[in-house]
């Protein structure tokens, strides 16, 4: 659609929702949801609908409201930008995940022009979101997951039409400026795109109590002078999605034509009928096994069991005494326990999912035989799964009706049966508390409901209509969080320099009692030594999260790399030493992982699967990991040993021999076709990057520009060099894009396009286009350089660039010299604003840029609006001013609101940079 063009019509609610859910019309409740949704401008605080009854539309209902509200004046705009669906847990078989990819492929493809067919309601939504973008072209809708501890995805810019799909730590420790996974320079960013411009859908909210009360307390802690975008866009929205929350709130519940729509009701009225096992004594592993491999026998067919434990070490040992039997029996056995790299994951998840073999919703299974699926509380949520058995342990209210929602989910089965097995609470050695883990003592008021709703034959009915009244109300306690107080908000703030022995965030959005305190594992066959760079950069696919005080045990006795705060460099530690939302990097042949995850017994060789979509690094050590074989002669061979200068050509021919040395083995968890057609898709041509691993790349690899404090991106590698005005030009026109987009401020967002335009000037300096040229300075001034990464350290060096120096201090001194030099009468706070933007446009300067050795006295100059500018170039002298002039903007435009004007610069710059994908 052309620019200037009128938007589509908005579709109606049903026909989007059919379109997008292969022509399934929506329950009642559904579109009323968005019917309200769209004449409030809101959403209700909670969405009370019962597990099974398509709770994922929310997702539908988020996507269509924004785009039905494309056609008002950005300050106007009532529908938050970025839609979260945030949940408790690391699920394993997210169908909500799933769900938002489909909703983003269809808009993508349709946007693209690629759909045949009647697609009338996915098209118009999907210009509608486009015209929402930046540009009016950029993509319709991005999902982005944040799941484990490693998290470099966000959307492109603030502008962006965006489904987060996120863990609550993960989203809890954005919003406190702390975020998992985030290198300390992207917090600010990630901080804003949290904390601003988002509904936040909170998935079974009863498991995130702490998060639901930290936001309404961070708009009190850290209100706003003049907030940044209009309405209620300043601050998350949220909203709670649970069938067993609270009765009080403003709740959103099925009416009496739900109840009377015939699917509802059979999904409603769906047999389960429920066994209780109460036991004085007795192994829960034993007891869980027994009862599964009971319900099996007594089936007399290839039938479906899910069995839940409450904790992943005791899923295990159900899991391998139930495996004991899978030969004797012909079953098929799998794990689910949150703790697995998704790309192990993938594998099982494509297991239960299948529609022949596994248990998904919605499909007759024509099984071979019965499937047994052990689980913990990863598969309670966000799983669109439906077996005919159940098995559980004991647990809390809220989850047992969960857990029961994953047995014949959709009314099909006229068997199903489940048995709640009942075991004491076993004893914790040197606590007071003597109740379960988890769950505390609410196991007791369980047993005590279900023993008194017990029929005359034992078995109990809890379809359900009838589960929610039978368990009562829970009587869970979530315990306490601290106080948020305004000056730990302010520390939190202070992303480029944290202070000492600063608070904790864990405790605010997961409680006193028990806070979610865990640490990401990685497994690498070169395992950098300390102030070394990770080569290749992980990924959240190659992650585990493990709490922290199992890891220090496990680890006590290993000398431990960890990765750094910048998200590139690591350093060493030890076990005592981690901290929350660290990554520990171990090498392959540590063990501790099997297919199924996490586990402590397993000794065997770790499969590396970064390397897959990265190369092979050049490090003997590293190859012997990966490939069982000694190839160091062949590697000294490619290095040139300590050849001042080595021959390209020779090198190049001794990797091709290193290469074919290679293919003569094979790695243990590698088919040889598999591993040859990796070694014919390397780059023979060796790669060296300062304080990185050599390596050998793959030829047809292409992955997202990846952004974070190490990287100038001023230092452009293959890209071409650019020249500083014509950047700074481009940059300023993005940011004015999405500023307008976003529906800032007109005022506001003149100082934010003015500091994007001007945010290199400080790269003038004659050093630093002596470093972007390798020599001589060009002329007109670069920003950027076609120089090699292999060549950064030796050429700043020699260019006299002080190490450890910033150009935005340069940049931000310019700027200040040049409104000096303009009317008096402009506005302070606006020219605070202008230099703050401008300082802190890498992530530094919050609250200030430590100044390093220098000492130089020639001047910078630039040309600015016609005027040439000149600052002091020394950059051992400190802006004592800066600390003082970001406090006064957080109190102004408050801490989220100055994080996303800081965004909207920084992501600007990062698009304009990379020319194309950036996450």
């Amino acid at each position: 659609m052309s620019v200037g063009s009128p938007l589509p019509a908005i579709p109606d609610f049903g026909d989007f929702y059919a379109a997008v859910n292969d022509g399934r019309q929506p329950f009642p409740w559904q579109a009323r949801l968005a019917e309200q949704v769209l004449a409030d401008g809101r959403w209700p605080a909670e969405i009370g609908i019962p597990t099974g009854l398509g709770k994922t539309s929310c997702l539908d209902v988020a996507v269509w409201w924004l785009a039905a509200e494309a056609e008002r004046n950005p300050q106007e705009r009532r529908a938050p930008t970025r839609i979260w669906w945030v949940v408790n847990r690391r699920l394993l078989v997210d169908t909500t995940a799933e769900h938002a990819d489909r909703i983003a492929e269809l808009l993508r493809e349709s946007a693209a022009g690629r759909v045949q067919g009647d697609r009338s309601a996915i098209g118009s939504v999907a210009l509608r979101l486009q015209h929402l973008t930046a540009d009016g072209t950029g993509e319709p809708l991005q999902v982005e997951k944040l799941r484990g501890g490693v998290a470099l995805g966000r959307p492109r810019d603030p502008a962006q039409p965006s489904i987060i799909l996120s863990t609550v730590p993960m989203f809890g420790s954005r919003l406190l400026f702390r975020g998992y996974g985030s290198s300390r320079s992207m917090r600010p960013i990630d901080a804003a795109l949290a904390g601003t411009d988002s509904l936040v859908l909170v998935d079974e909210a009863h498991l995130a109590t702490h998060l639901m009360r930290l936001v309404p307390a961070l708009r009190e802690c850290g209100p706003a002078d003049a907030p940044v975008l209009p309405g209620d866009r300043s601050w998350p929205q949220v909203v709670s999605l649970t069938a067993t929350g609270d009765v009080d709130a403003d709740r959103f519940e099925l009416d009496d034509e739900d109840r009377s729509h015939d699917v509802v009701q059979q999904r409603l009225s769906a047999n389960k009928r429920l066994e209780v096992r109460k036991r004085n004594k007795g192994r829960r592993a034993e007891e869980l096994a027994d009862a599964t491999l009971g319900l099996l026998r007594d089936a007399g067919r290839a039938t479906s069991c899910v069995v839940f434990a409450n904790t992943p070490a005791d899923a295990r040992q159900v899991f391998m005494r139930i495996k004991s039997q899978q030969d004797r029996l012909g079953l098929d056995a799998l794990l689910l326990t949150g703790r697995s790299r998704e790309c192990d994951a993938e594998a099982v998840r494509a297991r239960v999912v299948d529609p022949e073999q596994g248990a998904p919703s919605g499909h007759d299974q024509n099984r071979e035989k019965p499937l047994v699926v052990v689980a913990t509380q990863t598969l309670e949520v966000g799983a669109d799964v439906d077996f005919e058995f159940l098995v559980t342990e004991q647990c809390g209210i809220r989850a047992l009706i969960q857990r029961l929602g994953r047995l014949n989910r959709l009314g099909r089965h006229s068997g199903s049966r489940a048995i709640y097995v009942h075991l004491p609470a076993p004893p914790r050695k040197g606590a007071d508390f003597d109740g379960w883990p988890i769950y505390g003592r609410e196991p007791e008021t369980v047993l005590e409901r279900l023993e008194r709703a017990q029929g005359l034959d034992g078995d109990i009915d809890v379809s359900p209509q009838l589960v929610r009244d039978l368990l009562g109300a829970p009587n869970d306690d979530p315990g306490r969080a601290p106080e948020l107080l305004p000056a730990l908000l302010w520390e939190w703030t202070k992303t480029t320099t944290p202070p000492p022995g600063e608070a904790p965030v864990e405790p605010y959005f997961s409680g006193i009692a028990d806070p979610d305190r865990s640490a990401s594992v990685m497994w690498r066959c070169h395992v950098p030594p300390s102030g070394d760079r990770l080569w290749p950069r992980p990924r959240d696919t190659e992650t585990v999260d493990i709490p922290l005080r199992e890891l220090r045990d496990e680890l006590e006795d290993d000398e431990l790399i960890r990765l750094g705060s910048d998200g590139v460099t690591v350093e060493a530690t030890t076990a005592l030493r981690l901290r929350p939302g660290d990554i520990v990097v171990l090498p392959t042949d540590r063990g501790l992982l099997d297919e199924f995850g996490w586990s402590p017994e397993s000794d065997g060789i770790v499969a590396d699967v970064s390397l897959a979509v990265s190369g092979l690094p050049l490090d003997a050590t590293a190859l012997r990991r990966y490939c069982g074989v000694d190839v160091a002669h062949e590697v000294r061979r490619v290095l040139q040993g300590d050849a001042e200068e080595p021959d390209d050509d020779e090198r190049a021919e001794a990797a091709e021999g290193l290469v074919e040395a290679l293919r003569a083995c094979s790695p243990l968890l590698c088919g040889e076709d598999e591993w040859h057609g990796y070694l014919d898709r390397l780059d023979t041509t060796p790669v060296d990057v300062a304080s990185e691993v050599s390596r050998l790349v793959l030829r047809d690899t292409s992955l997202p520009a990846l952004y974070d404090e190490f990287d100038e991106v001023s230092l452009a590698g293959d890209r071409a060099a650019v020249e500083l005005d014509l950047h700074g030009l481009a940059v300023g026109e993005r940011a004015r894009q999405v500023a307008a987009a976003l529906g800032v401020g007109a005022a506001v967002a003149s100082a934010v396009g003015r500091a994007a335009d001007l945010h290199d000037v400080g790269k003038a300096d004659e050093r630093f286009q002596r470093w972007l040229s390798d020599g001589e300075p060009s002329r007109p001034a670069l920003a950027k350089s076609r120089l090699s990464r292999s060549r950064w350290a030796e050429a700043r060096a020699a260019a006299g660039w002080p190490r450890g120096a910033r150009h935005e201090e340069l940049s931000a001194r310019l700027v200040q010299n040049w409104l000096q030099c303009q009317e008096p009468a402009r506005d302070e706070q606006f020219d605070e604003l202008l230099i703050h933007l401008v300082v802190s446009h890498h992530g530094r300067g919050r609250p200030f840029i430590m100044p390093v050795s220098d000492g130089t006295l020639s001047p910078v100059r630039s040309e600015i609006g016609g005027v040439t500018v000149t600052a002091c170039a020394d950059l051992s002298v400190a802006d004592w001013e800066q600390p003082e002039r970001f406090a006064r903007l957080n109190l102004h435009y408050g801490a989220w609101g100055l994080a996303l004007l800081e965004a909207v610069v920084r992501q600007a710059d990062h698009m304009v940079s990379a020319g194309g994908d950036v996450r």
